[in-house]
């Protein structure tokens, strides 16, 4: 048989993982044992070694908990999840898993920029900046806190973003493409800047601040966001390769 591999197709690995991942889906709930190696393998027709890998990195996104000597089994899971290599708007990230993106608790403000802000932005503390503040549902459950400033030279006078998705707003009104951004991960406290009461948690809990600036395809910098997300309801994963 030839090398499918060779020829340009996925690795086998790749395929089972997509095939596993449809079978938990249709046929398995949170808590449930999946079959063993031995019986996953032959129902795919691979060898365990391709298994094994597709179970690696099943079990890295979060899908599965492997329990040495008892077996493995379905892993519950947050509402939504991504790549931390994909960048994209968490609206259309709501709307690709199935869910209805809404906004609460809107503050828009029109200010100064602290030294981190004017940092990051790079421009002067006294150059005007467009604050926006506000919760993130997926449905009618608060996923994300977010705190987006953007240098107001952008925008003239008026300031009218209304919708869900802030890069469509650039991008349709502006003509701004954010190519890219460069994010710190830093874990924290949900009792810190009242966080939990915004994501309707626990004081004590663990929330993921992703510290965000983002740039056009020229490299500019146009939107610094601080992102405050709940590893409960959001999670981020990152499929590492061999090289």
């Amino acid at each position: 048989m030839e090398d499918l591999e060779n020829m340009g197709y996925p690795p086998r690995y790749e395929l089972v993982l997509k095939r596993l991942k449809h079978l938990i889906e249709e046929r398995f709930k949170e808590g449930d044992r999946l079959p063993s190696e031995i019986e996953l393998a032959k129902l795919f027709g691979v060898s365990r070694a391709t298994l094994r890998e597709a179970m690696r990195i099943l079990e890295e996104e979060g899908y599965v908990v492997r329990k040495h000597g008892i077996g493995t089994f379905v892993a519950s899971r947050p509402i939504l999840q991504t790549g931390m290599e994909e960048l994209q708007s968490i609206t259309k990230l709501m709307e690709k898993q199935g869910y209805q993106p809404h906004t609460k608790d809107v503050i828009i403000t029109r200010t100064y920029p602290n030294a981190k802000e004017a940092h990051m932005l790079k421009i002067d503390q006294n150059e005007e900046i467009i604050k926006i503040e506000r919760v993130r549902l997926a449905d009618n459950i608060p996923v994300v806190y977010c705190v987006d400033r953007l240098p107001a030279r952008f925008f003239g006078d008026k300031f009218e973003f209304k919708g869900e998705s802030l890069f469509d707003y650039l991008s349709a009104e502006l003509g701004i493409y954010i190519a890219y951004a460069v994010s710190d991960i830093i874990p924290m406290l949900a009792e810190k800047n009242g966080v939990y009461k915004k994501l309707e948690l626990e004081k004590n809990d663990v929330v993921l601040l992703l510290d965000q600036i983002h740039f056009d395809q020229s490299d500019t910098p146009i939107l610094y966001s601080s992102n405050f997300f709940s590893p409960k309801k959001f999670r981020f994963y990152i499929v590492r390769k061999r090289v």
